[in-house]
């Protein structure tokens, strides 16, 4: 078997048949489907049951919910595939996906593929979205230069996709980093999984195929704020650092920004969503963390106006001011909507 596809499951009942029914009617057939049903309340068990009935490829695990991170774990932990595909959900892939995977693991040898997506907005089709890198191959020299710098967060406050789905990565590989994540990381996941498989790799091909469908929701946990958001990525920080996986020279540099990057990334989503009351909060968890040391190690160069004013004033540990200047940035933005 070439691939095991895994999508974990929980709260997507208005997604799950589309993301199902894409890899069914994939043009490359060597494939299982595991189904993870992370404890989910809603008919999400009911409909992998019945799907599974009308196809043998089908695996269906039903576990009480442990969140994304042990999802994935209980799905790879029985796959049987060459190489590993994580789907999300609510999302879905294009009929050629697998086979575009196939013929480049075929030709090159690759460890891990990464492709491209498009958005899916309310039943269409939006913009493609690619990587930092050019398409094509790279072996370990290629890797330490051109792929390396770009983990996390590079000084131009850019990065390699984190998200573990639209990858296909040899079984052995995942495995071993899926494995190994703690449960309790439920914010940065994606990122303490795919940078040392990066890491670990001899050989990955970067793709602009857009092969994977992602479909954008208001309620999902990438577009939710939480104060708990900036703990959480302070243990993935730890994590990423006692990684075991021989690290580039200035690991902790892009540890410090990615820190930084997203320590500023959880305060815009605060800011423009009007979380005025969690103001003292978010202060107390990012001056009570390794993010306070991490932000003023953290060193960018081409970045915005916006990004530097913001990021002087985090240095300075003005969280406050960084906040209602961000407010104030999102409210222009707004405005010059309205004009147009």
């Amino acid at each position: 078997m070439f691939f095991s596809v895994i999508v974990p499951i929980y709260n997507v009942e208005k997604y799950l048949s589309r993301s199902i029914d894409s890899v069914l009617s994939q043009t490359f057939a060597d494939f299982e489907l595991i189904l993870v049903d992370d404890g989910s309340p809603d008919n999400c068990p009911n409909i992998c049951d019945e799907y599974a009935k009308k196809d043998h490829r089908i695996k269906v695990v039903h576990k009480e919910n442990g969140g994304l991170v042990s999802a994935r774990q209980a799905g790879v932990s029985i796959a049987k595939g060459e190489y590993i595909f994580n789907l999300d959900g609510d999302d879905a892939i294009t009929p050629d996906a697998l086979m575009t995977a196939y013929q480049i693991i075929s030709d090159t040898k690759a460890d891990m593929v990464s492709f491209s997506y498009r958005i899916y907005t309310d039943g269409k089709l939006g913009n493609e979205v690619h990587d930092l890198v050019q398409e094509g191959l790279y072996d370990k020299k290629r890797l330490e230069e051109q792929i390396f710098p770009n983990l996390l967060s590079n000084k131009n406050m850019q990065n390699l996709f984190y998200f573990l789905w639209a990858k296909a990565i040899k079984r052995e590989l995942a495995l071993k980093y899926q494995m190994n994540l703690p449960t309790s990381i439920i914010m940065g996941e994606d990122a303490c999984c795919t940078t040392p498989c990066y890491l670990a790799a001899n050989l990955v091909y970067m793709s602009k195929k857009p092969i994977y469908l992602y479909t954008v929701r208001g309620d999902s946990i990438t577009t939710s704020f939480k104060i708990s958001q900036i703990s959480q990525i302070a243990q993935a920080v730890t994590y990423l650092r006692n990684l075991d996986v021989k690290k580039p020279a200035d690991f902790e540099e892009l540890l410090s920004r990615y820190s930084c990057f997203l320590c500023f990334a959880i305060l815009a989503a605060a800011a423009e969503g009007g979380y005025f009351g969690e103001i003292k909060g978010i202060k107390q968890a990012i001056l009570g963390s390794l993010h306070k040391e991490e932000i003023k190690k953290a060193r960018f160069e081409n970045i915005t106006l916006k990004s530097k004013i913001t990021i002087f004033l985090l240095k300075k540990e003005q969280i406050r001011l960084a906040f209602y200047f961000l407010y104030i940035c999102k409210k222009i933005k707004d405005i010059k909507g309205l004009i147009k």
